[in-house]
């Protein structure tokens, strides 16, 4: 059985760790085992269940914050020679890529570098992000992306039209989302919101999620709907912020600040239109999750056209459109007569297909030992 390692920022639940995770449950672990080497100290979400999986858990190393890259780097060095057994490392957190990967590099270890989001708006943490990243397509072995977009803003076209970069989309069970009318009726009646239209958000609260313009678009739907209901799932430095500007707005009765669950196909069934309107995305799980429950969405162009896997459900618009536009938008979802039932079978052919995506996960990894 081969050990790959994964490095992280921490296993809680949010965009790319849930996506490993889901990897994580369909690969065949009897072949490929995961570890984790995350830049936390404390328990995060999903480290019981990945140790009830069979994996590890190493805690060896400190945030990233730039001033302390000396140190850092000897930490990394000394975990690669005490732990020999990972034949390959995959990275999943950008910012320290080049300083980590370079040292399994030395040790001997084939190493992956992994996109997850592309086009950040600019800002100086931003800038420095970039710099600090931007020497790991000169270090890595392999380089793996959520779409083409994401590939090019963190790995530039020479990587990407080399034969060592490939997408890989971010897949979901889609059988956690098969949903129809009948299914979508009795979820909305589980969250007691069967009285008007149920719109709904999952993503980070950070600003290039955009709550503040999602907040915006909801007062204008509001002014159309009152008995309307807006439901994010998730958590983030950003939610208190948003709480207080829901509070501005007067639009407590009628926000719902749901947290974290495992329950997001529940609650993506009981949505009557889905609103997304990220500056950017590498790709959106939650956009393909929303679509795969059959659910009308409302995305912004910061999301790729790669995850559009339903066109019958889904609505593009840039944010320059204004919220006026956005609510115009949220009420032709609103009004749609989509067929649930074919988002999960239209996830399932575009090639978001959880065990697919693992079994070439795995196989891919079996080909880089091999060579």
């Amino acid at each position: 059985m081969m050990r790959v390692l994964h490095v992280i920022g921490a296993m809680d639940r949010g965009g790319a760790e849930t996506m490993i995770m889901n990897l994580y449950r369909a690969v065949d672990r009897t072949s490929v085992q995961f570890d984790f080497l995350v830049h936390e100290q404390r328990v995060c979400d999903y480290d019981e269940e990945i140790q009830d999986l069979g994996g590890r858990v190493f805690r060896s190393l400190p945030r990233f914050t730039g001033i302390n890259a000396l140190r850092y780097g000897r930490l990394c060095r000394a975990f690669f020679t005490e732990h020999g057994e990972h034949p390959i490392v995959h990275g999943h957190i950008a910012s320290s890529a080049s300083l980590y990967l370079r040292e399994a590099k030395r040790a001997g270890r084939v190493c992956i570098a992994h996109s997850h989001a592309q086009n950040y708006p600019f800002s100086i943490p931003e800038l420095g992000f970039r710099a600090v990243s931007y020497p790991t397509r000169f270090v890595a072995d392999r380089f793996l992306a959520c779409s083409m977009e994401a590939g090019l803003d963190r790995f530039g076209k020479r990587v990407v039209r080399g034969d060592a970069f490939h997408v890989v989309k971010n897949a979901i069970d889609v059988v956690a989302y098969v949903c129809d009318q009948k299914s979508h009726d009795e979820a909305k009646a589980k969250l007691d919101c069967t009285n008007g239209p149920l719109i709904g958000h999952v993503g980070r609260f950070d600003p290039v999620k955009n709550h503040r313009f999602l907040i915006d678009v909801f007062a204008e739907v509001v002014k159309r709907h009152p008995d309307a209901k807006l439901v994010l799932v998730g958590r983030g430095p950003g939610r208190e912020d948003v709480e207080e500007f829901v509070r501005a707005a007067g639009l407590e009765g009628c926000v719902v600040f749901f947290g974290v669950t495992d329950r997001v196909a529940d609650v993506l069934k009981a949505l009557d239109a889905f609103v997304f309107p990220s500056h950017a995305e590498g790709l959106s799980m939650a956009a393909v999750e929303a679509q795969a429950a059959g659910v009308p969405c409302v995305l912004s162009t910061g999301v790729p056209e790669l995850a559009v896997v339903h066109p019958a459900s889904v609505e593009r618009l840039s944010l320059d459109r204004g919220c006026a536009a956005w609510a115009d938008a949220v009420d032709h979802a609103l009004e749609s007569l989509v067929d649930r039932a074919a988002g999960a079978v239209a996830a399932r052919l575009s090639g978001y297909d959880i065990a697919q995506t693992a079994d070439w996960l795995a196989a891919y990894y079996r080909n880089l030992v091999a060579e």
